[in-house]
């Protein structure tokens, strides 16, 4: 290792009295500037030199500046160095005085050394030295092309007179070279839904990434496919070759899968690298779920018109998770119309219930009654939708029926009759109604004493006193059915002939009766 020695006086300085005094200059240089190398007589020893073969020609250092005295500026190639004191101080005086070594090229072992002058004591120094006998000395280390390291010296004046000492510099010519040493580090994240209905697609998001310093090379992610849970291609392990990951590069990659199953299923995805170690690994976990929902509705299957007919909607929450969203509508049919709807708003033809969630197994009943002044057959539609996007509609029907009229008429011909003659009596029943048939139509005539039956129409049926038709099943508005029955008479007096008639919707008989004389 080589090391320069140099010497350098004081410059001039404005004393803190303000008052010039003389400085004297004296300046040695024994540099040999980078690059050369001294031939002929050495001015050590006065031995002649052979001149050494000059190595790789190296940059050009700065120029040094021009001397202006002996010993005022050390200019080494390396290190340049000033030294500054005050030009006069008063005796006992604490003075203080300067050196700036300034690196013009990269060196180390930086040393700086200080005579204490004979007629003063050292008192400090910033940054502090290491005082050994009547030397100071100051180890700097490296510095870098351009640095100064300002030292100040603080000392005290202890006899008149010129005091002064040198200073020296030395340092090695200082050569670095870097490399940089880096490691990938992998992390892999993968996220998605915790919850998903089955038959569904399932999206999940792997990030694979590379939070170290130095690249990873020909990257790799693979997902492992639970049971429960399939790719479109049937695999089981999905792989992705992600390539080389710059420091802190990361790559996004969408997995979709199918929900085919019910349960709680954890979908495992893997990192390698080639220049990293072991793997990583993260996972995301989805309950696969069947939502379900049914409605029923149920209500009057007949009812006459201007009456009231009641239904019940019932919604039930069949599946595994609660339901959200929950609205149940009723849409009365025309001409129809709502007479109530307990806890609907009702718009129109179409009550409405907000029911928000709905628990797993939960029930919700909600009861609505209708009117129509119209006759005929109407289907109450009910439905309800949720936030999931289930959607289910049930509906019940009524037959609504119009108010019949049955008219009953009994005559005799001719009346009146001795015993032993005969009479005819016609029976007619009318629907008097305009909107609807009358059914299962039952007609039965029964004799008092007075008279007997010998025979009817319509194949009626002759028993005793009594005669009966086969029932007529349906009656259309504004028709009839006619009856005669032959009767004889048989006592004196006034017979009273009853005639009943019952209907489908008339349990209880419509009472006739036709009076004939009998002498």
């Amino acid at each position: 290792m080589a090391s320069l020695l140099f010497f350098a006086t004081a410059f001039a300085q404005e004393s803190p009295t303000g008052t010039a005094g003389d400085t004297r200059h004296t300046r040695r240089n024994f540099n040999v500037p980078p690059g050369e190398y001294y031939s002929g007589r050495s001015p050590f020893t006065g031995v002649e030199m052979s001149p050494a073969p000059a190595p790789a020609v190296q940059p050009a250092p700065a120029p040094a500046p021009a001397p202006t005295g002996n010993c005022e500026v050390i200019n080494t190639g390396w290190v340049h160095m000033t030294k500054t004191m005050p030009r006069e101080v008063m005796l006992g005086q604490e003075f203080s005085y300067d050196l700036a070594p300034r690196a013009v090229a990269c060196v180390g072992n930086v040393v700086v050394t200080d005579q204490i002058p004979a007629g003063a004591t050292y008192l400090r120094s910033e940054p502090k030295a290491e005082v050994v006998g009547n030397t100071l000395v100051w180890k700097l280390g490296d510095m870098e092309p351009g640095q100064t390291v300002p030292i100040r010296v603080w000392m005290r004046a202890d006899r008149e007179g010129e005091i002064g000492g040198c200073a020296t510099v030395t340092a090695d010519p200082r050569l670095c070279a870097k490399t940089f040493v880096g490691k990938p580090v992998l992390a892999i994240e993968k996220s998605g839904p915790e919850m998903a209905q089955l038959n569904s697609d399932v999206t999940y998001t792997v990030v694979v990434s590379n939070r170290g310093n130095a690249v990873a090379k020909n990257v790799v992610v693979t997902d492992d496919i639970p049971d429960g849970l399939a790719s479109a291609t049937g695999q089981k392990q999905l792989t992705f070759n992600v390539g080389d990951l710059a420091p802190n590069q990361s790559k996004n990659i969408p997995v979709t899968l199918k929900a085919k199953q019910r349960g709680r299923f954890c979908n495992v995805a893997t990192a390698v690298a080639n220049n990293v170690s072991g793997k990583v690994t993260d996972d995301a976990c989805t309950t696969v779920v069947m939502p379900g929902l049914k409605i029923t509705k149920v209500g009057d299957k007949e009812q006459l018109i201007n009456k009231n007919a009641k239904y019940q909607v019932k919604v039930t929450n069949t599946g595994d998770v609660p339901l959200t969203g929950v609205v149940v509508t009723d849409t009365a049919p025309a001409p129809t119309a709502f007479v109530s709807a307990a806890g609907a708003t009702i718009n129109g033809n179409v009550a409405t219930w907000n029911v928000g969630t709905l628990d797993k197994g939960a029930e919700k009943s909600f009861d609505v009654v209708l009117t129509s002044k119209v006759p005929g057959n109407y289907c109450n539609s009910a439905s309800v939708v949720t936030a999931q996007g289930l959607r289910e509609s049930a509906q019940a029907c009524t037959d609504w029926i119009g108010v019949t009229g049955v008219l009953v008429e009994v005559v005799d011909d001719p009346d009146p009759i001795q015993v032993d003659e005969f009479t005819t009596f016609t029976l007619r029943v009318t629907n008097q109604g305009s909107s609807r048939a009358i059914e299962a139509i039952n007609v039965k005539a029964m004799f008092p004493e007075e008279t007997s039956p010998v025979s009817a129409s319509n194949n009626g049926s002759v028993s005793g006193k009594n005669v009966t038709w086969p029932v007529v099943p349906t009656l259309a508005p504004k028709q009839s059915v006619t009856y005669t029955i032959r009767a004889k008479g048989v006592k004196a007096g006034d017979s009273r002939l009853r005639v009943e008639v019952t209907t489908k919707l008339r349990e209880t008989p419509i009472l006739e009766m036709e009076s004939t004389t009998v002498y």
